[in-house]
């Protein structure tokens, strides 16, 4: 079997253990829906905390090409936004989740740099959102009742980021003196936090549209919950993992299943549809393809219907 094959073959099976997966847990989610009643839940939504919710969805991608363009020096808030958008459309619609890669080829293309020196600000990126995380999870520990197996989760992602910010400043300093630099960056390590709050601000203003007795602190957790449970690359646009983690997160508050799972359906399409949207609108804008996605990654079939 030739290299060629052998990459579809792995492709093939990853792709079916994502989707087993991913209809497990969509199966478990919404295995207490009212379909009936969730049409009038439907009806009843309030459109204007629907908006707002969008509002805060966009701006925290936004928050994300500013501190790009502060750990790129020389890089315009358009160009890293829309290179932001660009691999999250990616990430959405291909297996595999190639969109970091795909946002670096683009900021290497448009500042005429070389990939190796964006790279470090890409895995300082990651770093400073694992630092938001776990500030933001060990902060959730003391405001919400968690189960004692997501506390170990919680503990697990801390001691985690911290090793891992420990050996990129050790290591970093001998093999790649960008990434030290890159995470003593404040205007980004501050700008990180804005991602975090404009999400959970998100998941907020989606109770308030839905009438769920959701306070803003619980929605903070909820999200936490869903980072959390769609950190593992699944199915495209983490379907299934993103409504059971959101199912998880509300049965905390004693949110019931047919009322949890409304809302698990609704935040993912208020949160997923704008940055397909915006994210197909910037892989246009960019010049980018299936041709150039297939060039970077191989062999990638195109998903029926998108560029």
């Amino acid at each position: 079997m030739d290299r060629l094959a052998m990459t579809r073959s792995k492709a093939a099976l990853w792709g079916a253990i994502t989707a087993t997966i991913a209809a497990v847990a969509l199966w478990a989610a919404l295995r207490g829906m009212e379909w009936t009643s969730f049409r009038s839940q439907l009806r009843s939504l309030d459109w204007r905390w629907l908006a707002l919710a969008v509002f805060f969805d966009i701006a925290s991608y936004a928050a994300q090409g500013l501190r790009w363009r502060y750990l790129l020096n020389g890089a315009r808030l358009w160009q890293t936004t829309r290179a932001i958008y660009a691999g999250l459309f990616c990430n959405e619609v291909v297996p595999l989740r190639p969109g970091e890669a795909v946002r670096a080829w683009l900021a290497s293309r448009d500042l005429r740099v070389s990939i190796l020196s964006i790279a470090p600000t890409i895995l300082a990126e990651r770093l400073m959102d694992g630092i938001w995380l776990a500030a933001a999870l060990l902060a959730a520990l003391a405001i919400a009742p968690l189960p004692a197996q997501l506390v170990h989760i919680v503990w697990i992602v801390a001691g985690t980021v911290v090793l891992l910010v420990a050996a990129a400043l050790l290591i970093g300093r001998a093999r790649l003196p960008a990434l030290p630099q890159a995470l003593r960056n404040s205007p980004a390590l501050a700008i990180s936090g804005c991602f975090l709050l404009t999400q959970g601000l998100a998941f907020w203003a989606v109770g308030r549209a839905s009438h769920l007795s959701l306070n803003i602190a619980a929605a903070f957790v909820v999200m936490l919950v869903v980072r959390i449970g769609t950190m593992i690359p699944g199915a495209p646009a983490n379907l299934g993992t993103h409504q059971f983690s959101t199912v998880l997160g509300l049965s905390l508050y004693g949110i019931p299943q047919a009322a949890a799972a409304a809302y698990a359906l609704v935040v993912f399409v208020v949160l997923t549809v704008p940055l397909l949207a915006i994210g197909f609108f910037a892989c246009m804008h960019a010049g980018l393809n299936w041709q150039s996605i297939r060039t970077l990654f191989g062999c990638i079939p195109p998903p029926r219907g998108c560029i």
